[in-house]
């Protein structure tokens, strides 16, 4: 089975690789503070549906706790280390009954079903304009 992927917009994509589907930074939303959807639907309710959510990084366009709030629950969800503790709205996410979040750390390895997922160090600056500090770091492990 070949692998298939969709990609919704910004950094939201499905994956689907030996009948396990997995979405990246899901962000169902019309509009987020300066970014804006300019073509295509939102993702379809279907989208939803995923055997494992990843999270890359815990900016606002990632890591968007009302997309997360329409994944099915139980879904498996895979955040940064620390993302817990900097993100009151995500321990909500993760109640009995909501989602199954695991926090994780570059070199871990996440089986689901046959496909493997690597954890890598996810790093970009938190600049928004051309000048400015780098006053974001995109892992939370020191």
């Amino acid at each position: 089975m070949p692998v298939e992927i969709t990609w919704w917009g910004h950094a939201t994509c499905t994956v689907e690789d030996s009948g396990v589907r997995v979405l990246t930074d899901p962000l169902f939303a019309r509009r987020l503070a300066h970014l804006r959807r300019r073509r295509g639907a939102l993702p379809p309710p279907g989208a939803w549906r995923t055997d494992l959510a990843l999270v890359s990084h815990l900016h606002a366009d990632h890591l968007h706790v009302p997309s997360l709030a329409r994944l099915t629950p139980g879904t498996r969800l895979l955040v940064p280390r620390g993302a817990l503790r900097a993100v009151p709205g995500l321990r909500r996410l993760g109640r009995p009954g909501r989602l199954r979040i695991t926090e994780v750390t570059p070199g871990d390895r996440v089986e689901v079903g046959e496909v493997v997922v690597r954890v890598v160090s996810a790093r970009h600056d938190g600049r928004r304009l051309p000048v400015g500090a780098d006053l974001h770091r995109a892992d939370l492990h020191h």
